[in-house]
């Protein structure tokens, strides 16, 4: 019986030539055979509809559950899902598939691997075609090259170039079918593409169509006039691109090529949206676009999406339609965020600074040539791009710190959750509290980093205000020890109160003065070894007072000290199980206090403990306390807008 694997050509050129016919029943062994290929080739086309209506046919096949075919129709029906959405019930299915038996695992991994890189999500795509790769064997010519191939596409998308080489480089190093040669040749002209090596490209294209190698389905061929497409773009050959992209298109449509059509429409909308092209035109270019969108309908996950609707954003914008600009912007996030995106993300703010910061260049060029009085103007307002810049960068870095660190938590309640939805009824009375307990402690730990979060960007974006009044220091305290007491105590620490014998008032923000506070004290109770003493202390010192929190801790290097109160900087400690944050919390206080023209500081000495304490003015002595501890002036608090 033939495979699977090596009918695949074949169905390709039968797909893009035939409508699918499903109204005849199956009734052979081959038949199903054919139609299981059928489906694989309309997938790999994106005709998902036809995919559909293929699978619907082999639903009532006879011989469906066999067990040489029952691991092929679960693995189709998890592709289905998967383009369908239902990613979870998809990676299930995917799992039963690869249960059936050994023999076609192999062939299972990488049907999966494909979709998943159809479906955008690159990381997991890559797992799947390393799982295929340790099960072929050399034999297996066709797989090993699908494999490497799909392996260097994947380390493009992330940039790892030499990697992507060194992976087409180990099988170009075989003996291969010229038409399997074809392909891996194919996918490293697309490698050179990607690296803006377009010369190299185009000869290594030309080379691959003179040397007389079959190809083996249409698709092929059309994937390698894409690349060569790409290559005149690079290289402003706008002429041979524009009618190449012209013919390409057509050809596509004819074809029923959907996402081949979709990118030379894109290409095409390139073109015209080049300001070097000498057929640059805005309104051309979004035509092509929104008819590159109206081709990618058919298959709602793939990462052409995010590209469109970025190009669609920037051209909008360039002829001043910010709202249609908004609108195509959301989308491109949505689509990028979605692939995992934190690094799709830091690509496109990267992207689009660059693109504001040239614009802006050749603004400040053509008023240097008009007007050179203005020249330190002008730089004073590159400097304030590049600021822009810099704190842009550092809000990626900062959501790239939180993504790490929610990932973990959010594991954790999600498994709590899982075997509470399970197995609830079945676990005892303190196990299910036990999960509950973990799950509560967990969120409460998010939701202090979402805090940090909210806090940090207000600081960075100067939207924070801060209501300055009189506040009484030993009130406040009190309130910060009683907050973190069973804390103390689940740890037997003791916090001893050294407050000075007079009522002292400080000039503060009551809420950020606390959160301050709060920040030191959990410190102090989280690098703390059991059994041991924390000293709150309040003392005046001439116009200041001081607020200081002690432990009995491993204490601090002298090189820890120095970028204590920097972004991003982490304290570790082996004595309390290497507890850690995200390294914002100081870094808050530190200029939450420096507002509040106070200042912070630390004394520490390795096993020793630490001392951390605040200073801030001393509030004027014309107070009054109300019956429930607030404190009031007779002149208004007033506030103080934080940049």
């Amino acid at each position: 019986m033939q495979s699977i694997e090596t009918m695949l050509p074949t169905w390709f050129e039968r797909a893009l030539l035939a409508p699918v016919e499903t109204s005849r029943e199956c009734s052979s062994t081959s038949e199903l055979t054919s139609y299981l290929a059928r489906a694989d080739a309309s997938i790999e086309l994106y005709r998902l509809d036809e995919a559909r209506q293929v699978a619907a046919s082999i639903a009532e096949h006879p011989d469906r559950h066999q067990p040489e075919f029952r691991c092929y129709v679960l693995s189709l029906s998890a592709r289905l899902l998967l383009f369908s959405g239902k990613v979870a019930e998809g990676f299930r299915r995917y799992q039963e598939a690869l249960n059936c038996g050994t023999t076609s695992a192999a062939t299972i991994h990488l049907q999966w691997a494909r979709a998943l890189e159809m479906f955008g999500n690159y990381p997991d795509a890559l797992q799947s075609y390393l799982a295929a790769l340790q099960l072929l064997t050399a034999k297996d010519q066709v797989g090993v090259v699908h494999v490497h191939s799909g392996v260097a596409r994947i380390q493009q998308f992330l940039g790892d170039f030499e990697s992507a080489h060194q992976t087409l480089q180990h099988v170009l190093e075989q003996s291969l079918d010229p038409a399997l040669r074809n392909i891996a040749e194919t996918t490293r002209a697309g490698l050179l593409v990607a690296q803006g090596n377009a010369r190299d490209a185009i000869e290594l294209l030309d080379r691959i169509r003179s040397s007389g190698a079959p190809t083996s389905y249409m698709l092929q061929t059309t994937i390698q006039e894409l690349l060569l497409l790409r290559s005149h773009i690079q290289l402003h050959r706008w002429d041979l691109a524009g009618s190449l992209a012209e013919a390409l298109g057509t050809r596509a449509e004819e074809f029923d090529l959907s996402y081949c059509a979709a990118e030379a429409c894109y290409l095409s909308g390139r073109i015209f949206s080049d300001s070097a092209s000498p057929y640059y035109s805005p309104p051309l270019a979004i035509e092509q676009f929104k008819r590159a969108l109206k081709h990618t309908e058919r298959f709602a996950f793939c990462p052409l999406h995010s590209q469109i609707h970025f190009e669609l954003a920037t051209l909008y914008r360039s002829i001043g339609h910010h709202r249609n600009a908004y609108q195509h912007l959301e989308r491109f996030s949505a689509f990028a965020t979605s692939s995992l995106s934190v690094e799709a993300l830091h690509r496109s703010k990267q992207i689009e600074i660059r693109l504001a910061t040239e614009s802006l260049r050749h603004e400040l060029r053509h008023w240097q040539q008009r007007h050179a009085s203005t020249e330190a103007a002008l730089e004073d307002a590159l400097r304030t791009i590049e600021t822009y810049k810099q704190r842009l960068d550092e809000q990626i870095a900062h959501l790239g710190v939180v993504a790490h660190d929610l990932k973990n938590p959010l594991a954790a309640i999600l498994m709590s959750t899982s075997i509470l939805d399970r197995y609830g009824d079945r676990l005892s009375k303190e196990d299910r509290t036990k999960h509950l307990t973990n799950i509560i402690q967990t969120t409460e730990w998010m939701k202090g980093l979402i805090i940090s979060l909210l806090d940090f960007a207000a600081l960075s974006t100067g939207r924070l205000k801060l209501t300055i009044e009189p506040i009484h220091c030993a009130l406040l305290m009190d309130t910060v020890i009683e907050t973190y007491r069973l804390r103390a105590l689940a740890k037997s620490l003791t916090i001893h109160k050294l407050y000075a014998s007079e009522e002292l008032f400080v000039l503060a923000d009551s809420q950020r003065l606390q959160e301050c506070l709060d920040n030191l004290l959990s410190n102090a109770i989280k690098y703390s070894p059991l059994g041991r003493n924390i000293y709150c202390s309040i003392e005046q010192r001439s116009e200041r007072v001081r607020l200081s929190i002690r432990d009995e801790g491993p204490g601090l290097t002298a090189e820890e000290q120095q970028r204590l109160f920097r972004e991003f900087s982490r304290a570790r400690s082996r004595d309390t199980g290497n507890e850690g944050g995200t390294g914002l919390g100081l870094s808050i206080v530190r200029r939450f206090v420096e507002a509040m023209n106070g200042t912070i500081d630390c004394e520490s000495t390795p096993g020793h403990g630490s001392t951390f304490f605040i200073e801030l003015p001393v509030a004027p002595t014309s107070v009054t306390q109300s019956s429930n501890g607030a404190v009031s002036r007779t002149d208004a608090p007033h506030q103080l807008q934080v940049h």
